[in-house]
């Protein structure tokens, strides 16, 4: 059964909040290392929270506690700390200027950046999936990119595509009402990119390339489909298009989410705590222990015995008032 977005979770509270806009802010940031660790409090032996990507505008809420740990909020919304010198204070004109920029993002597993147009050159940074510099120009087998700390830096044109470009052919991302063809394509592209994903450790608080935890393998395979989706499996599964999965799996169509945790009772409410992406078949993908594929039917192999709560549709659930939204459209990422 497929339920309308106005019909979404009526036992939660809405998801969004009225929060100034990025252009509206002069407290800004960027992010300056192709990944990195918010913490829950001011100290490196703090929680981790949450990762974001080189290149990631966050807003900047509070600066200098303990010495060099500054309070930030991605564009999902999570607010955590970070180490002043994982990220570059700007203002609003400033992200203006980039986001009317040509840019490239990055699009190999992993890379470097470098001091000079040559494999042997000195590295500047590494740089991971997802990542996004400014384009200034190519040379030879190489781009030369302004990087968000202010730097310059060449990194492999193959490593690499233009940003808009990239945006724009994001196949994933189609209204609900799109053809099958077309829909049957875009929850091919989500589970292609997942399966990228096998094998990588699961890391709490993780988001990218170098360790996640089940809801950031969620959050980042969509995001680097076109979608931009809340932290948390406790927000994600608020958001999106619900799925009835009481009566088993028959309503679920690949690249759905399922998640799992402990259903409601008299004493305390519902909890989730788990999120996968569902492959069909009763298969799913998740992070567990590392990124890996099990079943949802019992007595096949690798057989996952925990029973599904919750689902929900992301595809064609973007900038619907679903609390999923596509990078096309925001205000973050894009130009207006």
């Amino acid at each position: 059964m497929l339920l309308g977005c106005q019909q979404l979770n009526q036992e939660t509270t809405n998801t969004e909040e009225t929060t100034p806009q990025y252009e509206e802010l002069d407290a800004l940031a960027f992010v300056t290392q192709s990944v990195i660790n918010m913490r829950e409090e001011p100290d490196f032996t703090a929680e981790l929270g949450t990762q974001a990507l080189m290149g990631t505008p966050v807003k900047l809420h509070h600066e200098g506690v303990n010495g060099y740990w500054d309070y930030v909020e991605t564009p999902d919304g999570y607010k955590a700390w970070c180490n002043e010198l994982s990220i570059r204070k700007i203002n609003a004109q400033e992200l203006m200027e980039w986001k009317h920029s040509k840019r490239v993002i990055v699009t190999a597993f992993f890379t470097f950046f470098l001091e000079e147009p040559a494999d042997e050159s000195q590295h500047v940074s590494d740089g991971c999936w997802g990542n996004i510099v400014q384009y200034i120009r190519e040379e030879g087998d190489f781009t030369k990119v302004l990087m968000p700390s202010g730097k310059t830096a060449y990194v492999p044109t193959k490593d690499v595509t233009d940003f808009d470009q990239w945006v724009t052919n994001r196949k994933a991302v189609v209204p609900v009402d799109a053809s099958e063809t077309a829909l049957d394509v875009a929850r091919k592209e989500i589970l292609n990119t997942a399966l990228q994903f096998i094998g990588i450790p699961y890391l709490w608080g993780g988001t990218s390339m170098k360790g996640v935890d089940c809801s950031g393998l969620v959050k980042t395979v969509y995001y680097l489909n076109g979608y931009l989706l809340l932290r948390n499996c406790s927000q994600i599964y608020k958001t999106g298009i619900p799925i009835d999965v009481s009566q088993g799996l028959g309503n679920l169509q690949p690249a759905d989410l399922v998640f799992f945790g402990e259903e409601a009772t008299e004493e305390k409410p519902m909890r989730i705590s788990h999120v996968a992406i569902y492959m069909g078949d009763g298969k799913i993908i998740h992070s567990s222990n590392i990124v890996r594929v099990n079943s949802l039917v019992e007595g096949e192999k690798d057989y996952f015995s925990r029973k599904p709560l919750r689902a929900v549709r992301i595809i064609g659930s973007q900038d619907t008032g679903c609390g999923v939204e596509s990078i096309a459209a925001s205000d973050v990422y894009k130009g207006s």
